[in-house]
């Protein structure tokens, strides 16, 4: 599908698509795995974590229709 539109285009824009291509592959995706990040589980206390919730629920269901 892409391959035969690319065969229509002239060379120059053969050439801006690839460049395009490799500069996509140069940008993955960055992180770090969450097998690293599992000694951290546990650490927000049972009240924190309800607090968050509580907040989250509070501020974050609710639309401003002056803010739009």
């Amino acid at each position: 599908m892409i391959t035969k539109q690319l065969e229509h285009l002239p060379e120059e824009m053969q050439q801006k698509v690839l460049k395009y291509v490799k500069s996509l592959q140069k940008t993955g995706l960055k992180g770090v795995p969450g097998s690293s990040i599992t000694k951290f589980a546990g650490c927000i206390s049972a009240e924190d974590l309800e607090l968050m919730k509580k907040e989250i629920e509070s501020g974050c269901e609710r639309i401003e229709g002056d803010e739009w």
